[in-house]
Order: C-alpha cells, then structure tokens, then sequence
C-alpha cells in the first residue's frame, strides 16, 4: 500500500517525517517496506511560465519558448507538440539529473546546455517520464494554473510515499483513511474525515434498480444512478495522488472509483448506463460455462461458483474483481451506475484464484471488507464526481443491505492484560488507547467492555483486544524476562522415528527421495485404473476420490491415493539428465470416507528404479535395473527397521509385467504391490525402453507390526554350524514359501537363511528348479555338530514334499 504523506496529512497531522512515521508504524505491527522520495533529485527544477512560443528558424518541428521562472528567465528549444504560450511547466536548468525520457532504459543524464539547429538551449521543459512521474513522453507536463511560478517542483509536487506491507488480517489499513486511523491512535493525534455527501442526498430510491439473488456471496449493494457527467481528464490533484500510488490515470469517472478505493480502501465500479438492459443490476451466480470478456479484452469461461454482476439480459461484471467490456465507460458516456457493494471474501478468492485474475479491487475483497464502508465510499465518490462534473445530478438510488452489521460486544477482566502480556499498564492508557481505536471502551468494577467497530473483524476475542493494546501501547514497552519452569518431558514419535529409519536405510542403497504434489490428474491414474477403481497399495473408486473444489493446478484436481504417477514425472525429467533413475517417497495418500468427513490420510512408501544398475566404466557390467534391485532396497529398509512376516505373493496387476509382479502381505494381510511396469504403458509414458520397476506399500501397516520393544538378541556362546540345502520344486513354486517351509521344519536352532544359487536344467527335470539355501544353526547350551543337524534332515524332506511339493538334491 503506497501511502503518500501529503495525502495522509490531510486525515491525520503526525508532525513526524517519512522516516519517523515508518519506524513508528512498523514498531506496531504495520511493517514499512520501503520509503520512496518522488522529487529528490529535483534540485534545478522549478514552475516556469511560458511567456512566449515561436518557431524555430531551422527547424520545422521545433519551437523556441521562452520560460519564466522567477530568478531564471530561459529560451529553450523544444519539440513538444503540446506547448503553448500561459502554460505552467516543470522547467529543468542545466546541471538537473533526469531520466532518459526516450526508450525505456530509465537511465538518469545530466542536463547540458547546448546549441540545437544553431540556437543555444540553456534548459528543458520537462515530460512526466523525464520527471520519473509516469511513462507518459509524448508531451512536456503541463501543471495546474494555480502553480506558483518559480518555486522549487520538489515543494510543489515531490512527496515522501511510504510503502505498507498489508497482511491479510490488516484490511481495515488498507487505505489511507485506514493508515491514518493507525497512526492517529498509535501517535494520539486527531483524524479528521473528508467532504462527503450527505446520506438525504442518495433520492429518488428507485425500487428494483438492484436485485440481489445470492445474498449469501453479496451482503450489501448500493447503486447510484449520476446523469450529466462529462468524461475527461481528471484534475491535477487527483491525477497526481494516483501517480503517486502507483495507478495510472484513465479519465475522471474511472480515476474517481480508484481515488476513493485508495483514500478508504472500498473499491468502486461505474457502469456506463446506457449499455445496461433494462437500467438494472442484478447480483447472482454466472451460469455454467458462461463466455465473460473482461476490461482486460480477455474471454473468461465461468462457473457456477463465480457471483457476477449483470443486468436484464447478460453479465457485465466479475462480482469483486473485474467489470465488462461490455458495459464500460467510453469517451462519450453521459450517464453512469455507480456501485459499492460488499461481497463474501471466499467467493472472490476462490473466482481471482480460478480465473488467475487478481485486481486491486479482489485484493481487498479477499480480505474481507465492512459491509458499513460500502456507504462512506460511495458517497465520497458522489460528492467528488458532483463537484468535478458541474452538469452533473442524481437521478435515482438503492441501498440493498438485508442484514445490517453492527459493532460486536467483548467483555473480560482487566487483570487478564498484565496476565497475559506480562506487565501491568494504567487503566487510564488502556482506555484511552481504547477509545483511540473507536472501540468504545467501558471499565467497570474491574471488568473490560469494549464494542469494535465493525471494520475491525480481526478484533473478536480478548486476546485481539489485548494485542491492539500491546501494539500501540508499544511493544518495546514489554518486559525482558527469561522463561521459567520445566521443560516437558522429549517424547519421540515413534512413527516418525520408524519413517525416518526407512529413508535412512533406502538412500544407502543408493535411492533419492523425492517430494511430490499431493494433487493427481485423471490421466496420471489412468494406468492404475480397472473398471473405475484406482488401485495399487490401496484401491479407490475414482469418482470417490477427493476433488479440491479450487485446486492451485487445474489440470491436476484430485488428492491421490497413490505416490506412482508423481513419481513417474519426476523419473521422467530425470531421464533426461541421467541414465540411471532411482528414487522413493514417503508420503500421505487421501482416501475419502463420508462427504463431511475429512479423509483418512494413510502413509505410503512408493519406490520406482530404471536405467543402468552399474555407472559406465571398464569394470563395470551392462546390466539394467530390475524389479530385484528394487526388492533388495525394500529388504534393506524393513531389516532396518525390524520388519519381519513379511513376503511377495506372484499376482498379476493390469500395470504391471506379467511374471515380474506381486502383491506384498505382512502375514495374510495386503499391504502392496511391487513388479515391473509394462513395456507398452512405460512407452506411453516417455520412460524409455529400459525395465521400470515400481512399489507401493502401505507403510502405516508394516510399522504396526513391529514390536513397540523388540525381543532382546543373546550374543551366541558357541561357534554356529552352516548347512546347504538344495531344495528341488517346480518353477510355478514361490521362493518365499520354500523359505517359509524351511524355517519352519529347521526349529528354534536356525539363526540364519541365505538363497545362494538357483539353477534349471535338465540334470533335474523340465519344469522344475533348484533353490539352493545356507543355513546357519546355533544353541544357547552347547556346541552343535554335523550330526545334530544330520538329524533335522529327514523332518524337513518330510515338510518340503508336504507343503510344496519339494524334495532335497542329495
């Protein structure tokens, strides 16, 4: 918010320079970012009068004028195609830095005095960009006629604006009324309003101008119906303060709306009348699809959600955020509608968000404005307009306010102040600083009443009360005091800590984490999707899924339920760069559960791998990752975090290759898939031609099966004995059964299981495999010898052959 001193002096005379006020404002909670000095290198410029213009001799194009200035009398030579003789100008001597004012470098040059077509031009007629006021060059900058000839232009027009950073919760200092409302109570300075119309002079109320359908997006709206006016150039005074505030100038009837948005933080609109049907607005939702074309000459396709403005026959306004082509005023407007009006505050972010068209005027929407500024601004608005368009009257006018807003009422104990800010302060300050903030402020038998005003909707509670006190009291005023007491007792969230183990353990075996967004598109899911249910590590119908109602990425509108198809597009840039893509990610995934309830937010483990196993070198080999690296990394995690019962059944997935897939279960229970992605889906999706291979996992399962306190481990007194098994089975059989029979038939003295070798051929039959494993024997009591373990072997052949159809190779 650039707040120009000259226009905040006349709400409030704070007596402190820019520099002091910002120190002061920021102290309280109202942060100055920056300070700008418009005029300072204005040094050898002043007011001249143009007493005389004539045509240079040499020059067809150029004029000789002669400017006075009161001590500094020149003739300079110019090709401004606007000079005229009794014209006020900004006359730059020589020695004046200013602003290169052709092309758009913004380069300062120091003025030189020198013959031009063989006439000596001793100083310059300044244009507002020369200035550094404007990019307007066309012209020189003609000042008003009450301009006082000879006097410095930094006295006259330069100013001190100060730059406010307004956070949302500080809408009412939005504004300039609103700064000086701050800094009348933070200083205990008077604030003085500004000519406005009287409220008798809103008449003839005209019964159905306006028609609000939706009240609930549009809480008031007052339209004036002004005849008579005469678009044209705004006054000096008004012109130069928006210049000033950073808004171009455009004519006097849409320069009004902007002047009073800025002066009382209300924004404005004025429709040209003629082009509204019927002579009436109506407030409502836009219809589905509805083709909007904005000031800004841009088609905007709206929806349901967007509350517009419209008259008998069509929208010819984005309700808060921007007015229509279609309605506009033009060069030869006579007659306007002029709004101020209160819309809901999630209507117009949701619409600027959805439209990616945020205006100064849904700025401050947004914010949530006082449905009782509505009235101030429009009759400042009507006063100036009346005054600067003699012609002009009011013909009709209609306030439609259905649910009036009225101060708020909050009553605590005073003690509570020194309770919670830590120091005590006289109930007299606290009142007075209360009374200051138009808070009517009642204290009575030790207890605080106060009434906010209700352009103060950030004060609702106490503590809000007690802030406003703190802050303008003086925060520096609060005493230094270290804290006191005992600190809580560290409570580690062991999930976390499990989480965290996990990637630990995933990017030592050489995987990068990755953090995605958490919203999908439809045809990210589409892989994943049967018969509209996206399944993976869970499994959701997709128009179940959560739909973000005013998602930041539009093409992306669901909450996923699972981590793979983000993933694919981070693998997916990365192959670009690398031949060898390994990355995981640990996230929450949504499910929905009823419409009104918010959904359940499992964590899931995805994990994808594609490209070289081994970098380029002369040692290494040319192998590509496959689904078996990606096992081996998904072991190394659940050993590291204790995670046992766990095994991959052969399954076949839509997704995924067949014979290279396989649902996970943590003893009977589905907790995910792991395989490789079929080659005609990878292809679709720009991964390349090399295998890609995914897993997803619920990990929130595999973490509930570990024991809050794992058994403790013995180290072992003897030396353990190792014994080959080669277990013969058919090739349908899995590796994890066979491994599950084995550990079950060898008893409590098998420490250890290794799968060393597979082998197929015809030494043991078509269709069959040779799974040869290590085991590894120990006792707590004794030493174990060959023939101890001799004895286990006709007990396990004996379950081998029961369970899986095996038998050992002798």
């Amino acid at each position: 918010m650039k707040t120009p001193m000259r226009w905040l002096s006349e709400y409030v005379e704070t007596g402190l320079t820019a520099k002091e006020l910002a120190h002061r404002m920021t102290m309280a909670g109202l942060e100055a970012e920056k300070i700008e000095e418009v005029g300072a290198g204005w040094d050898k410029v002043f007011v001249g009068y143009v007493t005389n213009v004539e045509r240079h001799p040499d020059a067809d194009r150029l004029v000789l004028a002669t400017v006075d200035a009161g001590e500094h009398k020149l003739t300079v030579v110019t090709g401004a195609p606007n000079i005229a003789q009794g014209q006020k100008v900004a006359l730059a001597l020589a020695g004046a830095r200013l602003i290169d004012g052709h092309g758009d470098s913004g380069e300062y040059k120091v003025l030189k005095p020198g013959k031009i077509r063989g006439i000596m031009s001793e100083g310059m007629v300044c244009s507002e960009k020369e200035l550094g006021l404007s990019d307007e060059h066309e012209g020189i900058m003609v000042l008003p006629e009450d301009a006082p000839v000879g006097l410095p232009l930094r006295e006259y027009l330069g100013d001190d604006v100060i730059e406010f950073e307004i956070t949302p919760n500080l809408v009412h200092a939005f504004s300039i009324r609103g700064i000086a409302r701050e800094a009348g109570a933070l200083l205990d300075k008077p604030v003085h309003e500004q000519p406005a119309c009287d409220p008798s002079s809103l008449q003839p109320v005209q019964p159905g101008l306006v028609t609000i359908e939706d009240p609930d997006l549009c809480a008031r709206y007052i339209g004036v119906v002004i005849e008579g006016v005469t678009v044209e150039p705004s006054p000096a005074w008004i012109a130069d303060r928006l210049k000033l505030a950073g808004v171009r100038p455009i004519n006097n009837l849409v320069d009004v709306t902007n002047f009073v948005m800025l002066e009382l933080g209300q924004p404005l609109h004025a429709f040209d009348l003629r082009n509204l049907a019927g002579e009436r607005i109506i407030v409502r939702r836009a219809a589905d699809g509805e083709v909007f074309e904005t000031l800004d000459h841009t088609q905007r396709t709206l929806s349901r959600d967007t509350l517009v403005i419209a008259d008998a026959e069509r929208s010819v306004g984005i309700a808060g955020v921007m007015g229509g082509v279609n309605s506009e005023v033009a060069d030869d407007t006579s007659s306007i509608l002029l709004e101020s009006a209160n819309f809901n505050m999630t209507s117009i972010r949701h619409t600027s968000r959805a439209l990616k068209l945020r205006t100064d005027a849904s700025a401050r929407f947004e914010r949530g404005l006082d449905p009782n500024l509505a009235q101030d601004a429009v009759l400042r608005a009507v006063k100036i307009i009346l005054d600067i368009c003699p012609g002009a009257t009011i013909r009709a006018a209609e306030d439609v306010y259905p649910n009036p807003v009225s101060r708020g009422t909050i009553t605590f104990s005073f003690s509570r102040i020194e309770r919670l800010l830590g120091m005590s302060y006289p109930e007299a300050d606290v009142v007075a600083v209360l009374d200051r903030l138009d808070m009517q402020p009642e204290l009575a038998g030790g207890t605080l009443t106060v009434h906010p005003p209700t352009y103060r909707h950030d004060v609702t509670i106490r503590e809000d009360v007690i802030e406003e006190i703190a802050r303008h009291l003086g925060y520096e005023r609060l005493p230094e005091t270290l804290p006191t007491g005992t600190t809580a007792e560290v409570r580690r969230d062991r999930n976390y800590a499990i989480q965290e183990q996990v990637r630990g353990a995933l990017v030592s075996a050489g995987l990068y984490e990755a953090v995605t967004y958490p919203t999908v598109s439809e045809i990210e899911l589409e892989p994943f999707t049967v018969d509209g249910v996206v399944s993976l590590a869970l499994s959701v119908p997709l128009d179940a899924m959560v739909r973000v109602k005013n998602p930041l990425q539009a093409e992306r509108p669901y909450l996923r339920t699972t981590l793979i198809p983000s993933l694919f597009n981070v693998v997916r840039e990365n192959l670009k760069h690398s031949a060898s893509v390994r990355f995981f990610e640990l996230a929450h995934a949504y499910v929905p559960t009823t419409p009104d309830d918010l959904p359940i937010e499992p964590n899931l483990l995805g994990m994808i791998m594609t490209g070289d196993r081994l970098p380029l070198s002369r040692f290494g080999g040319d192998g590509s990752l496959d689904v078996f690296d990606l096992k081996g990394a998904l072991e190394s995690a659940f050993t590291r975090i204790g995670a046992s019962g766990w095994s991959i059944r052969a399954e076949a997935h839509p997704a995924l290759h067949p014979g290279r897939s396989g649902r996970i279960v943590l003893g009977e229970e589905e907790i995910g898939w792991i395989g490789e992605l079929r080659p005609d889906i990878a292809g679709a999706l720009d991964l390349g031609t090399a295998r890609v291979a995914v897993a997803e996992i619920e990990l929130d399962k595999v973490i509930a099966s570990i024991p809050e306190r794992p058994e403790p481990r013995t180290v072992q007194r003897f030396l353990p004995v190792e014994q080959d098994f080669a277990v013969i089975v058919e090739k349908s059989v899995p590796a994890a059964d066979v491994e599950a029979t084995l550990r079950g038939s060898c008893g409590p003295l098998a420490s250890g299981f290794v799968l060393f070798d597979v082998f197929e051929g015809e030494q043991i039959g078509a269709g069959n495999k040779s799974l040869a494993y290590r085991v590894t024997f120990t006792a707590p009591d004794r030493p174990l010898t060959d023939s101890d373990v001799a004895r286990m072997r006709p007990r396990i052949e004996k379950s081998l052959k029961q369970r899986v159809g095996g038998k050992l190779r002798s």
